[in-house]
């Protein structure tokens, strides 16, 4: 393949994958992008670096969140999970691979985290170019199953 020919199908994976999460977005599917972000007092009301689908969350607890995103430690006390208020454009984000490649490369430890281990199960993920205005979807505990009983009305 040229390098044309590779940029036009990235084109074209993007495309798709974008027209996937717009349609999630409009019927609040799996396809749907989220955001996942330790509890805290206060849900955010803007949600910023990477994000998942939710799919790929569903019916899983803030642990075997943590495995799944690769943030070992970062749900102890729980997570919020956050949905986005308006429609990502393909400006707003970029792909980064799947969570065990973290910024879409190889894991590389940070001696500055008290937990570093790759995914245990890594799912696509996508990073923010900037903040976006988001809304919580659920509150978990630890323990709590997101799934239909989580969600906020």
């Amino acid at each position: 393949m040229t390098s044309s020919e590779i940029e036009q199908l990235t084109r074209e994976m993007t495309e798709a994958k974008l027209a996937e999460m717009i349609a999630g977005a409009e019927t609040r599917s799996g396809d749907q992008p989220i955001k996942v972000m330790p509890f805290s007092s206060n849900p955010p009301t803007f949600a910023s670096g990477y994000f998942t689908q939710q799919k790929y969350i569903w019916r899983k607890t803030p642990e075997e969140m943590e495995g799944i995103l690769g943030v070992f430690g970062k749900f102890r006390v729980g997570a919020f999970v956050l949905q986005f208020e308006f429609k990502l454009s393909a400006t707003d984000y970029e792909n980064k691979a799947y969570s065990y490649l973290p910024d879409g490369k190889v894991y590389v430890p940070n001696p500055n985290e008290k937990v570093y281990l790759p995914a245990t199960a890594p799912v696509p993920q996508w990073r923010l170019k900037v903040p976006v205005p988001a809304k919580l979807l659920a509150s978990l505990r630890p323990g709590q199953i997101f799934d239909a009983q989580s969600l906020r009305s």
